[in-house]
């Protein structure tokens, strides 16, 4: 029930300003935005309902609603404002937006201790460090690994630039003999993953990182490097050769596995190349929601899930990212609840202006092209039909909210709210994505007590839009098949604030950046709200949990998952792509 936001607010999007101009990126709507057909979303909603009925949901019992694939340019000059006008495709059935606050029964709240950004060490002279080694060391009798290993540790701790340069001098010493990785070679750098692994000074990312490169992980099946296709690369092994060790090394230790040069949103290829970028990771004042402004991309899903993070939780945010001290940042992402890591460099397409874009900090770039590093591993956003592997077109073409969110906190709980006109249902998902519980026939009150306690609480809130509308300055304000943060609640005018991932396009945009909007609004529209359970303070996830257990506890519903879902689709197929913006 999650959306795959974007297809059409990609297709929506208005002239983005970049630095030395202002650039447009346009899509045409009427093919971009795949609505999936009512029967289709019938097999699948009786499908989900056997799934609950047998208390064995599944993520494959219903197939969420995708956003992302529209940008600002084309949308505000092609849009159409109906739902119903866009041809059909996916056959992906409603999906509520993700609740960090439990609406059913049983309710899970999940904390998080965020840990502030870890700066990578220099490594010492060897002589300085010995008093420091592990003991595991002497394990490694590679004369050759061991000396630079040795070098790796300064006062007890590894760092990732000294693994690096070991892996690097093994490849240069394989390339001037003329020989391969031997069965010792290969026995002692197993040796120094597992005691990584098990050693308390070695941080999470750097264990993640090098076990991935020496024992194997799916992202090594392929190497990209920038380049416009993918080549075949493999795990280490014996007989491994000098190239292969340098990619892996680049892929995993110095962020060098660029996602392709070749992008292609929609109907549209683009070429992109990469440049460095000097930037501060964040601004002095911290990362913030504003920093996300969105490009050429159909990923609202991601940058939107980004915002909110920024705006409500950024501690967890800034624990996202290692700093390795040599221009390269590990940065986490989850699966199933679990953390994972890859590491980007900071070479950035087009010099940082094609795609996501701040003026004051690299974070916003870096998670983008982290998620679509990420993708080498397997697809992620949701949005299983597009999948370039380590490409911008696989982030850039629609996705759903509830991936990307579960994916940047490790939610153990994502609550998907979604209107049907008259009234609201709560889909509540654990932290592999399969579906937990439904409760239906929720009032707009209920809900509205729900989101501002999520939001007081700190978690993250992302509305997902299926209508298009305009003020009364004739600015943009909600655009169908897209991601917009909603950042706070205004008790004066009893509506919700809204941030457009957008961002500021300079003083001729089309679009609002902030707006307000009613829930009866989006109920009207048939949107969607999703909602995480993870926040930056224990007492406040707690007194949230207890206030939203309270408000959902005296409604009933006597709709059955079977009736709810084939009701849902006789009236809407809900299935977006929403693009980037």
């Amino acid at each position: 029930m999650l959306e795959l936001m974007d297809d059409m607010a990609l297709a929506l999007s208005a002239a983005r300003k970049k630095a030395g101009g202002t650039t447009a990126w346009a899509d045409d709507p009427s093919s971009s935005l795949p609505f999936g057909s009512e029967h289709l979303f019938a097999a699948q909603a009786n499908a989900f309902a056997a799934a609950i009925v047998s208390v064995q949901p599944s993520t494959s019992a219903i197939a969420p609603r995708q956003t992302g694939t529209s940008s600002a340019s084309t949308a505000l000059s092609s849009a159409t404002g109906s739902r119903g006008s866009s041809p059909e495709g996916y056959a992906h059935p409603v999906s509520a937006l993700v609740s960090s606050i439990p609406t059913l029964a049983t309710v899970a709240v999940a904390t998080r201790t965020p840990v502030a950004v870890v700066a990578a060490t220099t490594p010492s002279k060897p002589s300085t460090t010995a008093s420091f080694l592990p003991t595991w060391v002497s394990k490694v009798t590679t004369s050759s690994i061991a000396r630079d290993l040795t070098a790796a540790f300064s006062t007890g701790t590894v760092s990732g630039t000294g693994l690096a340069t070991m892996l690097t001098n093994l490849a240069s010493t394989l390339t001037t003999t003329k020989s391969n990785l031997t069965s010792q070679q290969f026995a002692d750098l197993k040796t120094i993953a597992t005691n990584l692994s098990a050693t308390a000074t070695t941080s999470s990312y750097l264990s993640y990182v090098f076990g991935a490169l020496v024992n194997g992980h799916s992202a090594n099946a392929t190497w990209t490097g920038g380049a416009a296709s993918s080549v075949k690369l493999g795990n280490l092994a014996i007989g491994s050769t000098a190239t292969q060790i340098s990619r892996l090394t680049g892929k995993w230790l110095l962020g060098t596995d660029t996602p392709s040069s070749s992008v292609k949103v929609s109907n549209t290829t683009m070429t992109i190349s990469y440049s460095i970028v000097s930037k501060p990771l964040f601004a002095d004042s911290g990362p913030a929601m504003t920093d996300i402004n969105q490009g050429a991309l159909g990923d609202c899903y991601f940058l939107s899930s980004c915002a909110s993070i920024a705006n409500q939780n950024a501690a967890l945010l800034k624990s996202m990212f290692t700093d390795n001290g040599n221009g390269t940042y590990g940065v986490r992402f989850y699966s199933n609840g679990k953390p994972q890591y890859v590491t980007v460099n900071t070479q950035l397409a087009n010099g940082g202006y094609k795609f996501d874009y701040s003026s004051s900090s690299l974070w916003g770039q870096l998670a983008e092209k982290a998620w679509a590093q990420f993708q080498t591993g397997g697809v992620s956003t949701g949005n299983t039909s597009v999948n370039y592997g380590n490409s911008y077109s696989t982030i850039g073409n629609g996705g759903y909210v509830a991936n990307a969110l579960a994916a940047l906190t490790g939610a153990s709980t994502i609550t998907e709210y979604y209107g049907n006109g008259s009234s609201w249902a709560a889909y509540t998902r654990n932290a592999s994505l399969a579906y937990t519980g439904v409760k239906t026939g929720l009032s707009t009150a209920s809900i509205q007590t729900s989101l501002i306690a999520a939001l007081n609480a700190g978690y993250d809130v992302v509305l997902s839009s299926y209508t298009n509308a305009k003020d009364a300055q004739n600015k943009t304000t909600l655009v169908a098949s897209h991601a917009m943060t909603i950042y706070g609640f205004n008790s004066a005018t009893n509506m919700f604030k809204i941030y457009n991932p957008w961002g500021t396009g300079g003083a001729s945009q089309s679009w609002r950046t902030t707006f307000e909007v009613s829930l009866s609004t989006l109920l009207a529209a048939k949107d969607v709200i999703t909602v995480d359970n993870v926040s930056a303070a224990t007492s406040s996830i707690a007194s949230a949990a207890t206030k939203l257990t309270s408000s959902i506890a005296g409604l009933t519903s006597s709709d059955s998952a079977t009736s709810v879902l084939a009701s849902l689709s006789s009236t809407s197929p809900r299935i977006e792509l929403a693009t980037a913006a």
